[in-house]
């Protein structure tokens, strides 16, 4: 289908434009494109600051700071706020293979070891209160599962600023085991970024989405500075902001993101503590 929301910043991050081409695109050479942009941005590594703002059913509400790091298939999202989970970190790491799932780990401070989420139940936890949970942040949708179709061209308006999109639309095969059997994608013709995502369950249902609130740049590169995540099941939300976003002086190393190494995570070293 497309590329879920495998690292905090590569949903967040905008892709640089290749190219148009004269020629028409299919729906799968589209996302094809994002995908590679998506990946090329990793490919020099990235340090943000995000911020979390949860508002619950409820009218209940919650935030949550993180400090990301990020590489080609490798995320790690460290926890900052509030202090009773400073120190809590989210690892991913993407399989080589697409229809594999992502390895996702999480390192709790106070039992000192990390664990991999496995079960259905363990990845489709909530992360962090969000509307968004363990799995939608980890793990990508195998575009194999899925028919994708491109239904046109539609002009979003974000913030004032008027984007043209491209609006495609995917659909399980039959037989597949999926989260969500319906997806209808917005993105931007020029840049490539996503701007609008709703998703539908078995009974045809909208029942999560996520859309852009705010545009900025990073590099010269058109970014998604402000996006707003909803659980349409329980009315839930989330706005994710990203508040710093930057290269480091040199390229992260694989070790960081290797689980056996969580323990020892040197947060300050990242401008992530004191």
């Amino acid at each position: 289908m497309f590329r879920k929301i495998a690292s905090i910043t590569l949903i967040i991050l905008s892709v640089a434009l290749i190219g148009w081409s004269a020629v028409a695109e299919t729906a799968d050479e589209i996302l094809d494109r994002m995908d590679a942009e998506a990946d090329a941005l990793a490919e020099g590594s990235l340090i943000s600051i995000i911020r979390f703002d949860n508002v619950y059913g409820d009218g209940t509400s919650a935030s949550n700071l993180f400090g990301s790091l990020s590489i080609p298939d490798h995320s790690l999202i460290y926890f900052i706020e509030p202090l009773d989970v400073a120190g809590t970190i989210f690892l991913t790491i993407e399989s080589e293979e697409e229809d594999e799932d992502a390895r996702l780990i999480l390192y709790l401070p106070f039992i000192g070891a990390p664990k991999e989420l496995v079960s259905e139940e363990e990845r489709g936890g909530s992360f962090a209160g969000s509307a968004l949970s363990y799995s939608d942040l980890g793990d990508r949708e195998g575009r194999a599962d899925y028919d994708a179709v491109l239904l046109g061209e539609e002009e979003l308006d974000i913030d004032g600023q008027s984007r043209t999109a491209y609006k495609i639309e995917s659909t399980a095969k039959p037989g597949v085991d999926v989260d969500a059997p319906r997806s209808i994608l917005w993105i931007d013709t020029e840049f490539l970024i996503m701007l609008k995502l709703e998703s539908y369950n078995d009974l045809g249902n909208l029942d999560t989405s996520m859309e852009v609130l705010e545009l900025g740049e990073f590099e010269g590169r058109l970014t998604a500075d402000v996006m707003l995540a909803t659980s349409h099941s329980d009315d839930s939300t989330t706005t994710i902001t990203v508040l710093e976003q930057r290269r480091p002086t040199g390229a992260i190393s694989p070790d960081v993101f290797l689980p056996e190494n969580l323990t020892a995570f040197d947060a300050a070293a990242w401008g992530f503590a004191e």
